[in-house]
């Protein structure tokens, strides 16, 4: 009997309801934990791969920048005319084939060569190797003609002579009488996609044909991401783009589609590392007519939405079996009052124990909430402080690789300025010296590349404000003009400031640079800068004409990585790194903003020294 009536009150009916309850709950639970962790770790996947793709695209660009000025230099050289004018001479011909050598040995490009106007290469780099493309007609491929249509031209195809894929950057070389040839420059893409590999992304660049043509996997390479018909494949194949195999029409994706906000593919193959459900990422590259793709595994997406469902099931299993719990103690409790009144006072000393362990229990849990969060403040930090160290290694990569070719015109240019100084040509002369301080103003802005991204140490130093809002308004003229904004400026008297110039002309030109940007689609655009002098700082206000900024994201526009521009216009970072600027040299930036019509930046410096006054200023 003692055995039984437990029995009949743990299996009752009620208490089967109960549990079944309990157990749905549980569920519900679980499967709210497991839908909040999968879409939550979907968007944070999509917003990394997006991140990653815009620097691999920055990256990409970079590489192909690098060698832009190389066909419009070869088709200007005395050599590359000669050559063109007269094809049939040997002494021309070996000319321009040792400018050519001589030149890719200071470039580091894959090839360079000349082409006469019916596609005949008459000259190359590599004229001394068995690889030479000395005598090879290539006026069927697209940049010859579009070169010789339009003045240049850019393609990326697999190369026919030497096996060797690339991206072709050809220039028109125009003569007295039409055109005379093209020049081409072939860069040679391993270098990115041996970058992308060691970075263990699975990423790819299609083409207009939709056909892989640079990827972190070779045995993608030249396959389209979805099988392609016949008729088109015989038609791409033609081009000889993809070599003399043309396309391995094997698709790369079985099916694509849309879902959780995200785009999903499930990719073919036996390789574990590449079959299966991935998260796909794409950015467009409208300029070369590609597509950049991330691949990102699905599985492991589903293994922490699948961990954090566990979770969840279990905290909400315990606090059920707690409550459970603590009901079934107050019925003992009561049964035990009413059959023994004697123990209410120990009752009571028990309970009051019990009220103390929940207080604990609740400081407890208060402190770890405190802790969680610091926790999680001190990763953000962490995270920021990563982006940050990532940004100043790329902005080092950029000088390094730009000061190269810099010192090479520069050598050029001195050179050039020799021979007309033999020559005694006065204008070529002046033209050269015109330019000359325009590389000069190039390496100087590669070097404060370099030195942004070491450390510095503090050395106070000055400058004329008049010059540093000159020297801005010079670098940002070609914006300025490109979007049609007029300037209302007035130079004021000498004032000196305390500042370094370089990184007060950094401030300038970026809070300039976002104006331009505000008034991009404005009616009206007017870019109004004025000066202020007070007893011992001065103010410099930057208004534009623009939509202005909304209230709501005031608070938050200082901040790294915060940006009210379009996703691929900016990283957020510009007017972070100028409020630290302004900030470390003692000085301030505030924002007034109206909706609808326009912004205003305000940078209040310290005066350095004591300086004429301010007659007149615009605001």
């Amino acid at each position: 009997m003692t055995i039984r009536a437990p029995l009949r009150n743990w299996f009752g009916r009620r208490h089967l309801t109960a549990t079944g309850i309990g157990l749905v709950a549980v569920m519900l639970v679980a499967w709210v934990a497991f839908e909040m962790t999968l879409n939550a770790t979907i968007l944070d996947t999509r917003e990394q791969a997006q991140r990653r793709l815009a620097l691999f695209e920055r990256t990409l660009e970079a590489i192909i920048e690098r060698f832009h000025y190389l066909p419009v230099a070869i088709s200007q050289a005395r050599e590359t005319r000669m050559a063109l004018t007269d094809p049939d001479d040997p002494a021309a011909v070996e000319a321009a084939n040792g400018f050519l050598s001589k030149l890719n040995e200071t470039a580091g490009a894959g090839e360079i060569f000349l082409m006469e106007d019916n596609g005949a290469v008459v000259a190359a780099s590599n004229w001394w190797t068995l690889t030479s493309l000395v005598g090879t007609n290539y006026s069927f491929r697209p940049y010859f003609a579009d070169a010789m249509r339009f003045g240049q031209a850019e393609y990326y195809a697999f190369g026919i002579s030497t096996s060797v894929p690339g991206y072709f950057l050809s220039q028109r070389v125009d003569g007295p009488d039409g055109p005379l040839g093209v020049a081409v420059t072939k860069i040679n893409l391993g270098e990115i996609e041996a970058a992308w590999w060691r970075s263990g992304e699975l990423i790819g660049i299609v083409d207009l044909n939709d056909v892989v043509i640079l990827s972190t996997r070779p045995d993608w390479r030249y396959r389209p991401l979805q099988t392609i018909p016949r008729s088109r494949v015989e038609a791409i194949s033609s081009q000889l783009r993809y070599g003399e195999n043309g396309v391995d029409n094997a698709g790369i994706i079985t099916d694509r589609w849309f879902s959780r906000g995200a785009e999903f593919a499930l990719l073919s193959g036996t390789n574990p590392e590449t079959s299966g459900y991935f998260v796909l990422q794409e950015l467009r590259l409208p300029k070369h007519g590609w597509e950049l793709l991330s691949f990102t595994p699905l599985a492991p997406l589903y293994g922490v939405a699948w961990t954090a469902a566990a979770a969840a099931g279990l905290g909400a299993a315990a606090l059920l079996l707690i409550v459970v719990l603590l009901v079934q103690r107050q019925r003992i409790v009561a049964q035990r009052l009413a059959d023994h009144e004697r123990l209410e006072q120990r009752v009571a000393e028990r309970t009051e124990d019990l009220h103390i362990a929940n207080e604990a229990l609740r400081e407890e849990i208060a402190e770890r909430i405190r802790a969680e969060k610091a926790e999680r403040e001190a990763q953000h930090g962490l995270v920021q402080a990563a982006k940050m160290a990532s940004l100043g290694q790329a902005l080092a990569g950029v000088a390094h690789e730009v000061s190269q070719p810099v010192a090479a015109l520069t050598t050029h240019l001195a050179s050039a300025k020799l021979i007309a100084s033999r020559r005694d040509d006065a204008d070529v002369t002046t033209i050269l010296s015109t330019m000359d301080k325009v590389v000069d103003r190039l390496a100087a802005l590669t070097g404060h590349l370099k030195t942004f991204a070491r450390k510095e140490t503090r050395v106070e130093m000055r400058a004329d404000l008049a010059t540093v809002i000159a020297n801005a308004l010079d670098l940002v003229d070609h914006k300025l003009r490109a979007f049609g904004v007029d300037v209302e400026y007035r130079r004021p008297g000498p004032l000196m400031v305390t500042g370094n110039p370089v990184h007060l002309e950094q401030v300038l030109i970026n809070l300039i640079a976002n104006a331009a940007d505000a008034m991009e689609h404005s009616a009206v655009r007017v870019l109004s800068i004025g000066v202020a002098r007070a007893a011992t700082t001065v103010e410099i206000a930057v208004s534009d004409t623009g939509s202005g900024i909304p209230a709501s994201e005031l608070s938050n526009l200082f901040d790294p990585f915060y940006s009210t521009k379009q996703a691929g216009r900016g990283l957020g970072l510009g007017l972070s790194i100028s409020y630290g600027l302004i900030r470390d040299i003692g000085g301030a930036i505030t924002v007034d903003s109206r909706p609808g019509k326009g912004s205003t930046f305000t940078v209040r410096l310290p005066l350095a020294v004591q300086s004429t006054p301010i007659r007149e200023t615009t605001a």
